[in-house]
């Protein structure tokens, strides 16, 4: 049933991706604009987080953590004629609220993330728009600093340590225009090639030692619709989804970090260098 459950989730994925080539692909025009052959960008990004964790069982809910992020977010890439690759990074902090299933409430928990990606691909040129196939290498790293607070419950809390690395697979369409202004578009499937969790339950009691739990399995995806104003700046907006499979047993063999899945969904504002 996992492995079916697992092929549906695939297919949905390519369905949507599928659908979102086909919007892009709609919206083609005919103009005669030069779209940037070189884009240095740096701005800021606001947008809202959930995070839930699924029963390993009966994939009952578990518990979730659910806030806001902001942060910085960069970007360098460079087009030539038969090559493309960029380079995209983000620094966030948040805070997020917990709700459990079995031990209470936590209000106001920091969260730090640190992302970076390497992209390289193919640019090809339609009509003076440009469709941009590209795979690259991505590392994802979050700490869930609810460390010495307690829920409504009286259970003490643990920073977590998370860290992905992906291949991301995806497109990014420019639209013409007749100025400076103009769309651009973009997809990713995030191939999960490894993550570690890291959960410092030494801080809830000197009986505890921390675990380390290896992830294997997951899968995620991005969307962007960005808008560039003019030769300046431009607005974004995002969508991040990552889903999680069971992890292995720590190295006690009594310890997993159970199925989870992360949204984001925020703007972004950014200027041009």
């Amino acid at each position: 049933m996992y492995q079916i459950m697992k092929t549906i989730k695939i297919l949905n994925k390519c369905y949507v991706f599928g659908v979102f080539l086909l919007i892009i692909l709609a919206l083609n025009s005919k103009n005669s604009f030069a779209l940037d052959s070189q884009k240095s960008e740096f701005g800021v990004y606001f947008g809202n987080k959930l995070y839930e964790e699924r029963h390993p069982v009966d994939n009952s809910f578990f518990m979730s953590q659910d806030g806001w992020m902001m942060g910085l977010i960069g970007n360098y890439e460079t087009y030539t004629n038969d090559l493309y690759s960029g380079f995209k990074y983000q620094l966030g902090y948040g805070q997020v609220d917990y709700t459990s299933a079995g031990t209470g409430t936590m209000t106001g928990i920091p969260d730090y993330q640190l992302e970076g990606t390497g992209y390289i691909g193919i640019p090809i040129d339609l009509n003076d728009n440009r469709l941009t196939l590209f795979g690259g290498l991505g590392y994802r790293y979050l700490l869930n600093a609810s460390g010495l607070k307690q829920s409504s419950t009286g259970h003490s809390g643990y920073d977590r340590e998370s860290r992905y690395m992906y291949v991301p697979l995806g497109l990014n369409y420019e639209i013409s225009s007749t100025n400076d202004s103009y769309w651009e578009l973009r997809g990713e499937y995030l191939h999960f090639l490894y993550g570690q969790q890291t959960s410092k339950l030494g801080q809830v009691s000197a009986n505890y030692s921390d675990i380390t739990n290896d992830q294997e399995e997951g899968s995620g995806i991005k969307l962007r619709a960005k808008f560039h104003f003019d030769s300046n700046s431009g607005i974004e907006g995002y969508i991040d989804f990552w889903d999680i499979a069971d992890s292995k047993l720590d190295v006690t063999g009594n310890f997993m970090e159970p199925r989870n899945t992360t949204s984001e969904t925020g703007i972004r504002y950014f200027k041009k260098y």
